[in-house]
Order: C-alpha cells, then sequence, then structure tokens
C-alpha cells in the first residue's frame, strides 16, 4: 500500500570524480598543446607523430572540457536525486467513499486517510506508517 523511497545511489561520487578527472585532464592537456604549438614547423614536418599529436591533444581537450559540464550536470542532479525522500501512498484502487480527508489545520496540514472496518485495523495500518517512517528516519 506504501512505500518509502531514498536515493541510495552513488551517482554523484561518479559525477564528482568524473569533474576532476575532467578538469586534470584539461589542464594536462592545455599544457600540452601550448607546448606542442610551441615547437617550431621544422620539427613538426620532419616527425608524423608530433603532427598527429597535435590533433589528438586538440581532440582530447575538447572532450574532457566538454566533459566538465556533462559531470557537473550529472552531480547535481544526482545529488537532488540522492537527497530526497518521497513517501508515496496509493489510493488508486480504493472505493472514493473509503477515502477521507481532513484539513488544513492550523498548521496548514492536510490528513489523508483511509477509512477501515474496524478500529483494530486502523490501528495496525497506523503502527505500520509510524515504523516506516521511524526506519525512513534512522536511514535518512
Amino acid at each position: 500500500m506504501f512505500g518509502i523511497s531514498t536515493g541510495q545511489g552513488r551517482w554523484s561520487e561518479r559525477g564528482l570524480r568524473f569533474l576532476v578527472l575532467s578538469i586534470v585532464m584539461c589542464v594536462l592537456l592545455s599544457v600540452l598543446d601550448g607546448v606542442v604549438h610551441g615547437l617550431s614547423r621544422d620539427d613538426l614536418a620532419g616527425n608524423a607523430f608530433l603532427r598527429m599529436s597535435v590533433y589528438w591533444i586538440s581532440d582530447f581537450r575538447y572532450v574532457f572540457e566538454n566533459g566538465i559540464f556533462a559531470s557537473v550536470v550529472l552531480f547535481v542532479g544526482a545529488k537532488i536525486f540522492e537527497t530526497r525522500t518521497l513517501m508515496s501512498i496509493g489510493y488508486d484502487t480504493v472505493d472514493a467513499t473509503k477515502v477521507a480527508v481532513k484539513g488544513p489545520d492550523d498548521e496548514n496540514i492536510v490528513w489523508i486517510g483511509r477509512r477501515y472496518g474496524s478500529s483494530y485495523e486502523a490501528e495496525v495500518v497506523a503502527a505500520a506508517f509510524a515504523e516506516r517512517i521511524a526506519a525512513a528516519d534512522k536511514a535518512g
């Protein structure tokens, strides 16, 4: 009938690691790009590996520069999902006459609940809610 979902993933850690990796690689490739572009045309003309390295360094630098943006989006999005707690209570299969709505009260709380046939059923459900909410508080 109800379930509590808390973000348990490690996507924010992955995003942060990729962000650090992207920044380090951008700095490294920027230095290499400066070194390679500082070489004379004679050095580049005689060495095919250096000519190829110029293109590879520029291309990978571009990839890691875009990786900074992607990793920031991943990190922020993951933090939003990991720090949220969502409690969903489903009444989709319950008859509308068995659902009661009360409120808002002085503290702007709206109470939505299901009417039960006996006080024992209501007490069992209330205890289950209290137990699940307490478990979510301990976990969060």
